[in-house]
């Protein structure tokens, strides 16, 4: 940008005092993160997009023999977001394109490595999140069926939801 395009202040301009609050006290957001928190009331009222069972076999466990070995976990997601254009328009671009998510995910199982499926699902939210702008919200769920439990189980989960 040019010097003569550049916009400057009045040198005698000054914070105003106060101006915070009299945003918040008009109902407008005061700060640019007000504007993009979603909340959970507002992800039930979202369409969704719906991921089950996406099977992963990735290196993540609190022993050493799951981390050298790897294991099978099994990965569900939902996906909230506005369809409304998608489904009008018949658009993909007006949508989040659920193939491309499912790699993505894979990937970054794959890609990293935690003790904890706890920290694997806050991962792949804040993953999915920061690279998919339509994203409202997602909840993610991964399931660890070769838990090494010790005893006969189907599976064990951990189960999130986060939002902008």
């Amino acid at each position: 940008m040019g010097k003569k395009h550049q916009k400057h202040l009045p040198e005698n301009a000054t914070p105003v005092e106060g101006a915070e609050l009299a945003c918040r006290e008009t109902g407008l957001p005061a700060t640019r993160t007000a504007l993009a928190r979603v909340t959970h009331d507002d992800l039930s009222r979202a369409d969704k997009i719906q991921v089950d069972g996406l099977e992963v076999f990735a290196n993540h466990g609190v022993y050493a023999e799951e981390n050298t070995l790897g294991q099978k976990f099994v990965v569900s997601l939902t996906l909230y977001a506005d369809l409304h254009a998608a489904g009008r328009h018949d658009d993909l671009a007006a949508s989040i394109d659920y193939g491309k998510v499912c790699h993505d995910v894979d990937a970054y199982l794959r890609e990293h490595t935690f003790k904890l499926i706890e920290a694997a699902a806050e991962g792949v939210a804040a993953q999915l999140l920061s690279r998919y702008d339509a994203l409202l919200g997602v909840r993610v769920r991964i399931e660890k069926p070769w838990a090494p439990v010790g005893l006969p189980l189907r599976t064990v989960a951990v189960e999130i939801e986060r939002t902008r």
